[in-house]
């Protein structure tokens, strides 16, 4: 597997106007992947998260693990994180964001807009969570990572929501963390290839997902794994053959919309997972 590397020109530029743009800003919502918190995390706004509160949307919960996600949020907590679950494709929580702006941060005394900015990597639903706070789809939205650019101001309940570009880190250091990236959907395929990303999946949740053991399944290697699903969903080329391209792209397909079931791809330190 090719190392991956990534840091398009516009995800800096996006960097610069968040850094100018925090000033007008009273506080942050970062959207993160439920399915891997930490890493849909983009470290490189460390700097510029310390400079403001923020809350940590959870979204996706629909495609993560409902215990993993339950230990996430007790996990951010911990941490001192005011932290949100939602779920942007129906909705579901996304009303809990008004609630916690309106309880933790409305002014006392002053005649202003709490100002707040929504930043997250590229697909993780930031787009779609802003649609379902302001109830229209005014936020221009798509499966594509990168799809919003530029920025727009919206204003509802007393509070002015800044848009902002997708952002990714810029350099992947951990391939792990790279590959899990891709796997969600948030790095294009001609950086992270499918086949890639299929054997990978196999590889490391193949069992969790379709439970080889308690079927007696044993595969020397992924290939072979990728070749039974191929077979399994009945993918054959006119000769015959089986066709391991409409496979790959199956499989990551299933995967991404949770056909496969609810797989978290990462879990909080257990040692700082503490119970109420």
């Amino acid at each position: 597997m090719d190392p991956i590397h990534w840091y398009p020109g516009h995800m800096a530029k996006a960097k610069r106007q968040l850094t100018e743009l925090i000033k007008y800003l009273d506080v942050l919502i970062e959207i993160r992947d439920a399915r891997l918190p930490l890493i849909s995390h983009n470290a490189d706004l460390e700097s510029i998260l310390k400079r403001r509160p923020n809350i940590i949307v959870l979204n996706k919960i629909d495609l993560a693990d409902p215990v993993a996600t339950k230990e996430w949020t007790q996990w951010f907590k911990t941490q001192g994180f005011l932290v949100v679950e939602v779920n942007g494709r129906n909705g579901s929580g996304v009303e809990r964001i008004w609630e916690v702006l309106s309880q933790e941060f409305a002014p006392k005394g002053v005649r202003r807009s709490v100002r707040a900015g929504v930043i997250g990597i590229p697909n993780v639903g930031k787009s779609s969570i802003l649609n379902r706070m302001i109830g229209t789809a005014t936020a221009k939205t798509g499966n594509m990572p990168g799809i919003t650019r530029g920025k727009q101001w919206i204003k509802k309940k007393g509070i002015e929501i800044l848009d902002t570009p997708g952002l990714l880190p810029p350099k992947i250091v951990d391939q792990e963390a790279g590959m899990k990236l891709a796997l969600v959907g948030t790095i294009r395929e001609e950086i992270a290839p499918t086949y890639d990303m299929a054997l990978y999946l196999l590889e490391n949740y193949g069992e969790q997902l379709f439970g080889w053991k308690g079927n007696g399944l044993v595969f020397e290697d992924m290939d072979m794994a990728l070749n039974w699903y191929a077979e399994k969903r009945g993918f054959r080329m006119k000769g015959g053959g089986l066709d391991i391209n409409r496979a790959v792209t199956s499989l990551l397909q299933e995967f991404r919309n949770g056909r496969l079931g609810r797989i978290s791809l990462e879990l909080p330190p257990k040692a700082d997972v503490q119970s109420d």
